[in-house]
């Protein structure tokens, strides 16, 4: 009996102390005084860039690069095999774009260009940096996923359970990002703090801006005449632009890194004894012949490719057969220390995928360029940038190899095309989603699907939504899902610009 009033009374006090915390003020106690108290946009725009250049995992970095056969699996294959697993973007909506929208916000608003953000760089400059990365951040999401929230969760609209907008919509944002950041640029003004991209080179931003919406404006090719956005007017105004696009090794955009785990090279970080270089890969780079005995060649190139030296830890090694769950990697060539290490810079934009974007567009009629020598000059740029990165002997088989190649275009199935397309898929190793992004529209270069597929066997086309839109806004992502065709959240469905056979 002792015990229940001890029991009763301690109630009691719980209680009333539940109750007293109700109408107590407890001030700034849940504060955080060690935290910036405003917003620093030179320390907002490094963390954004850093953050998306970091990304890793299978999801962050390594998926795409097998998807586009790059690499094989051969322990815990699941992904190799397109298991169907929702995907998270919760790092590009918590930290990369928020990050950029601020600094974005805090620079186009008058009352805030004080002393003190000028201090940083100067504003328009910051605004304009901002606007063309938070483009191509835009560009990796919604070829990832497709349809996407955006005007209701970065545009001035806040809102816990966002509506998703349809890829169109955000192609169009991108695009207005792109040129609105290239035009505010002031080349003789001070530089962003947080460029640790290009280090302040103003200049660059502005090429980068015009071949990132050279890039933007080819990926709609097969939805252009039904699209609202002139795919065709983009591409030329980005190429005509009197600030220039990148034509030259020098003005190339690339992610450094640092020894230190956070800074470290996303690929490093991963387990590599687990992935090695896909022999069809190794096999086009080999110029290995289609038809020939083990040959596993994709392509139309029987050439040999002096890029192996650089993307492959030892050119006269095969590499691992894709789509298996058996296979092995003893004895098997695995991707290279310039691109697998924790300091080795990796490519962002290039000079020999700008021509050879170049090189398509003259091949569809966009330009009055000649698709042939926009062939041959993204082919020995996408050389030489490797000659300089490693100090290889790269450069000099570049000539043979391009004249082989524009020759392989005149017996090749698809043509100009084809061989543009595969060269793309060479020169983009090992920027896995910017291939994967060529693969999906051009259908180059011919790629088997996984023998051992757990899906329906067909090569993903897009990542799952997360899991948490199934459970917290759902309401939307069924919106996002009928943008897809078919309307179903599944790894084989295809975005909005995804319609070539």
């Amino acid at each position: 009996m002792k015990k229940r009033f001890i029991y009763m009374a301690l109630g009691l006090v719980l209680a009333q102390g539940f109750s007293a915390c109700e109408t107590v003020d407890f001030g700034d106690i849940n504060e955080n005084r060690n935290g910036a108290s405003e917003a620093y946009p030179a320390g907002l725009l490094a963390g954004a860039i850093q953050t998306f250049a970091t990304q890793t995992g299978r999801q962050g970095v390594l998926n795409p690069t097998l998807y586009v056969q790059y690499q094989s699996q051969v322990t815990y294959t699941d992904e190799m095999l397109y298991a169907e697993t929702p995907a998270s973007w919760a790092t590009y909506y918590n930290r990369i774009l928020p990050n950029l929208t601020t600094v974005i916000n805090i620079a186009r608003d008058e009352e805030q260009r004080t002393p003190e953000l000028a201090a940083q760089g100067d504003p328009d400059n910051q605004l304009g940096v901002a606007l063309i990365f938070r483009a191509m951040v835009l560009k990796r999401l919604t070829d990832n996923w497709g349809d996407a929230p955006l005007s209701q969760a970065l545009l001035g609209i806040e809102n816990l359970t966002p509506a998703y907008d349809s890829q169109e919509q955000i192609y169009m944002q991108l695009i207005a990002d792109l040129q609105e950041g290239r035009d505010l640029i002031k080349t003789g003004a001070d530089a962003p703090v947080g460029d640790i991209l290009y280090g302040g080179d103003m200049a660059n931003w502005q090429k980068l801006a015009n071949s990132l919406l050279m890039q933007a404006s080819l990926q709609l090719s097969e939805v252009d005449a039904e699209s609202s956005i002139d795919a065709v007017g983009v591409f030329n105004d980005a190429l005509n632009h009197e600030a220039g696009v990148i034509d030259e090794v020098s003005e190339e955009a690339w992610f450094k890194y640092e020894a230190l785990t956070a800074y470290q090279n996303p690929f490093n970080r991963n387990r590599a004894a687990d992935y090695f270089l896909a022999d069809e890969f190794v096999d086009a780079l080999q110029g290995d012949p289609m038809g020939a005995e083990g040959s596993l060649n994709p392509t139309s190139n029987t050439t040999f490719d002096a890029r192996i030296y650089a993307y492959a830890t030892d050119a006269e090694l095969e590499g691992v057969p894709y789509g298996y769950n058996d296979e092995t990697g003893a004895g098997r060539a695995k991707a290279s220390t310039y691109v697998w290490s924790a300091e080795a810079s990796l490519p962002a934009m290039t000079a020999g995928y700008t021509y050879l974007n170049r090189a398509e567009a003259a091949q569809r009629g966009w330009t009055n360029e000649v698709a042939a020598d926009m062939l041959v000059k993204g082919i020995e740029l996408s050389f030489q940038t490797w000659d300089e990165r490693t100090g290889e002997d790269i450069a000099s088989g570049a000539e043979a190899y391009a004249v082989a190649r524009v020759a392989d275009a005149l017996t090749a199935e698809g043509g100009m095309l084809q061989v543009i397309a595969e060269e793309k898929w060479k020169a983009l190793f090992p920027q896995g989603f910017d291939a994967w992004a060529e693969w999906r529209r051009t259908g180059y270069p011919e790629l088997t699907p996984a023998a051992d597929a757990l899906n329906d066997g067909a090569i993903a086309r897009r990542y799952d939504y997360p899991v948490e839109e199934t459970t917290l806004n759902n309401a939307n992502l069924q919106g996002g899902i009928s943008g897809l065709a078919p309307a179903a959240d599944k790894n084989t469905s295809r975005v909005w610009w995804d319609v070539a056979e």
